[in-house]
């Protein structure tokens, strides 16, 4: 199996770096975490200074920035509802992962009005910066009349990553089935904005990183179709992908892009694994967007730790690496990811060690022996 061969460090002793606590919101889990690093600048600096509602930033602690990290939470009874609700939580912390503040109310939470394209859950953010704002792209959960339940993906803008305006669902055809795992890309493309997501259509093995583009946020996205698909598994009895943190820039259109790989085992329990690859602009065509893939790298991470197996929470689904949030810090690059479907952690790796393995791939297939067939 091909692997890349860079350690990837977990932080905290393997430990989450944030757990549910007694405010009835999170106190089942807390997961899935977007992470925006704010570098200390005389445009940031306000920022931060409210973030941590300080009037002064003479901390040592702070002299290299902050890292706001959004979190998906979920509470352990949720009387009056289908099931649990999740909410969006806010904790700052230091480049490094020190925990800072973190507040004991969210700052998104699902509609109060029945059948709203939210009521039953804001899910899995990803924050991306766009010119003046700050765009977060969740997964809103409703009630369906013919099926289980209704997955959109839907936009909220902010200024300051503390007060939110919910944009609604993100219009065009990407919702007319449910879909998940949407990601704006930070730069636009062809004067367009791009956005990564996962639609929910055929089997498990059918779902992948696909393209949508728009000319405004709340315009009508137009889907390209295919970026990425899952590799065959022969260990498995299924697999696909599904886009994880906001792509981090390289050079010239190139981006660093971490996602998942989900699998059904064949014990008929699943796996989640994490994966890189670098996606180079220079080559794109909304009639072939999967010429962006350059190259691939997988596994990078599977589970490993007692926080990543497990699942205590009822609901929760064990083995489990679920990234929504990375940045670049230093000479890493840092990763906030959902462990067991229940905690949040970190860890980091050396970027140059990281885009080494990928530069090194041959984009074959690492599960199958070489000269088999795969897709």
């Amino acid at each position: 199996m091909s692997r890349c061969k860079a350690p990837v460090e977990r932080l905290n002793g393997g430990q989450p770096v944030i757990v549910p606590t007694g405010n009835w919101w999170e106190n089942g889990v807390t997961f899935n975490s977007a992470a925006v690093y704010l570098e200390r600048s005389e445009e940031n600096d306000p920022l931060i200074r409210r973030l941590l509602s300080l009037d002064s930033l003479d901390d040592p602690r702070l002299a290299n920035g902050v890292v706001a990290c959004h979190y998906r939470a979920r509470p352990r009874k949720d009387p009056d509802f289908l099931w649990t609700r999740s909410f969006i939580g806010l904790a700052v912390f230091t480049p490094e992962m020190e925990p800072l503040c973190r507040y004991p109310e969210p700052v998104l939470s699902p509609s109060l009005q029945m059948m709203d394209f939210d009521q039953l859950g804001v899910e899995d953010p990803r924050i991306t910066r766009l010119e003046e704002s700050y765009y977060m792209v969740y997964c809103g959960v409703s009630e369906h009349e013919k099926e289980a339940f209704r997955a959109q993906l839907c936009l909220a803008s902010s200024k300051d990553l503390l007060h939110w305006e919910k944009m609604g669902p993100c219009q065009g055809h990407i919702n007319l089935s449910n879909n998940k795992d949407g990601v704006l890309l930070p730069q636009k493309i062809n004067d367009k904005y791009v956005l990564f997501h996962r639609p929910m259509i055929g089997k498990s093995s059918d779902y992948s990183i696909e393209i949508a583009l728009c000319d405004t946020l709340d315009g009508q996205w137009n889907n390209c179709g295919v970026v990425l698909s899952a590799y065959r598994n022969p260990a498995m009895n299924d697999s696909w992908v599904g886009a994880g943190s906001v792509p981090i820039p390289l050079d010239d259109g190139r981006y660093l892009t971490i996602y998942h790989t989900g699998n059904w085992l064949k014990n008929g329990l699943r796996q989640y694994d994490l994966d890189a690859a670098i996606f180079d602009f220079r080559n794109f065509s909304s009639h072939h967007p999967a010429a962006v893939v350059e190259k691939r790298l997988e596994p990078l991470m599977v589970p490993e730790t007692e926080a990543e197996v497990k699942a205590p929470f009822s609901d929760s689904v064990a083995n489990v690496l679920f990234i929504c949030g990375s940045y670049e810090y230093q000479r890493y690059i840092y990763m906030l990811y959902g462990g067991g479907d229940t905690y949040t952690l970190a860890a980091r790796i050396e970027k140059e060690a990281l885009l080494d393995c990928l530069e090194k791939s041959d984009n074959a297939n690492p599960y199958v022996s070489k000269g088999e067939s795969s897709p």
